[in-house]
């Protein structure tokens, strides 16, 4: 009975583990929370002219921008993308090539051309499916960036670095399931720093030598040639050159997120500034009111002083010319007259 239960208990923990695998999961995440806060401030409109072009950088791939109805679908330039010899590779594990220096090869996207390029190097199955094409009950449990091999067009179909030309519905797949989740935006960008200090957390350094600075997002094992190819060895996943690469988004983001901030620092003190000298401004209006009220009072009260005494001095001078006094005896002396 014992050794029934305990081969019970296996079993339960064995099938809980396959359900809860989900390759990607806490790097979609990441990724996701970024591109999403990315969005939402973007639609408010806020932030310096720097932010504004990092954030149409990491949405778009370029500075000048787009509409984001366009986003709805896969972009058409992944139909070049799989022209590409090793097109995986080269989209999702290779620092980009400069046009002058290979002259013969169209890079249309590359590692760090934008949020949501990255989430479909992340999210796509690979080679025949893979990490999606198990076979037994339990591996077909197994989930990437949240999302089953069926959501993600597997079928033991994918895109990977030997196929030719293959794999358009796989990304096609985790564009309209994956992508465009995260292109739904969220606030106006309030936690956006705090997310992308989340997202770079998730980055693994895989330095070699002469590209000290390469960090990889997702499940694989590069080596000092090959990276992210969608096969078994070398994963799913997106390797960044941030040094390397010119106009990776998150480092030209991180960058105008540090520079919108000194811009709004000093914006708030130049306001607290005019808001001081307006305040002293009326302050000294005030003081001012203040002293021509005095001014004014002084003036009225030396002004009757002056009235008052000379109506004294006409009545005396009057008494003294008439002969005859104005102002009434005392009583006393109507008294003694009468007496007389």
């Amino acid at each position: 009975m014992m050794k029934y239960l305990l081969v019970l208990v296996i079993v339960m923990v064995v099938s809980v583990k396959a359900e809860e695998m989900d390759h990607n999961k806490d790097t979609h995440k990441a990724l996701c929370r970024v591109l999403r806060e990315v969005v939402g401030a973007y639609q408010s409109g806020s932030g310096s002219e720097a932010l504004k072009k990092a954030l149409k950088k990491t949405i778009f791939g370029n500075e000048t921008g787009g509409d984001l109805e366009t986003l709805k679908g896969l972009p058409s330039d992944y139909d070049d993308v799989l022209q590409d010899v090793d097109s995986r590779s080269f989209a999702c594990g290779q620092p980009r090539n400069h046009w002058e220096e290979y002259k013969s090869v169209y890079q249309p996207r590359w590692s760090g051309h934008s949020a949501p390029h990255d989430l479909v190097c992340l999210c796509t199955v690979g080679h025949k499916g893979w990490p999606l094409n198990g076979t037994t009950p339990e591996k077909e449990k197994e989930k990437l960036c949240g999302k089953s091999e069926a959501a993600l067009g597997g079928n033991k179909e994918g895109w990977d670095s030997i196929e030719h030309d293959k794999g358009k519905d796989q990304i096609k797949a985790t564009w309209e399931n994956v992508t465009s989740e995260c292109l739904q935006g969220v606030g106006k960008g309030e936690t956006l720093k705090d997310a992308l200090k989340g997202f770079t957390e998730k980055l693994v350094p895989q330095p070699i030598k002469g590209q000290e600075s390469r960090k990889q997002l997702g499940e694989g094992k590069p080596d000092e040639i090959y990276a992210c190819t969608g096969s078994k060895t070398y994963g799913v996943c997106v390797m960044y050159y941030p040094i390397f690469t010119a106009h990776t988004w998150w480092v030209d983001l991180q960058k105008a997120i540090q520079e919108d901030e000194k811009i709004q620092e000093q914006k708030k003190r130049d306001e607290e500034k005019e808001k001081r000298r307006e305040q002293e401004d009326a302050e000294n209006k005030n003081s001012a009111q203040e002293e021509a009220l005095k001014s004014t009072s002084t003036t009225t009260n030396q002004t009757a002083a002056p009235n008052k005494d000379t109506l004294h001095e006409k009545l005396r001078k009057l008494n003294m010319t008439s002969g005859t006094p104005i102002i009434p005896p005392p009583s006393w002396l109507l008294r003694v007259a009468l007496l007389i």
